[in-house]
C-alpha cells in the first residue's frame, strides 16, 4: 500500500497516511487535500525510455559447413 500525504485547508496540517487508493481521506478540521510528493522510485540502466539506443541481437552464422553424418 502507498503512502499519501494530506494536507488541512483550515489548520495546513500535514499528515502521511498509508492506505489503499480507493480510501477516504483522514479527518481534520477542514477538507483535507492529496499532495503530490516526491518518489524514490528510479529506473536505471539502459533500455528504459524510448530514446535509449537499442541493443542489436547477433545474427546467427551462415557460415557452418554441413555435417558429414560421421563421429569423430
Amino acid at each position: 500500500m502507498p503512502i499519501y500525504e494530506y494536507k488541512c485547508g483550515k489548520c495546513k496540517r500535514i499528515v502521511e497516511v498509508l492506505q489503499k487508493t480507493d480510501d477516504p481521506a483522514p479527518k481534520c478540521h477542514g477538507v483535507m487535500k492529496r499532495l503530490m510528493s516526491k518518489n524514490s522510485f528510479v529506473l536505471k540502466g539502459s533500455g528504459w525510455f524510448a530514446s535509449s539506443p537499442k541493443k542489436k541481437k547477433p545474427k546467427p552464422s551462415t557460415d557452418k559447413k554441413p555435417s558429414t553424418g560421421k563421429k569423430v
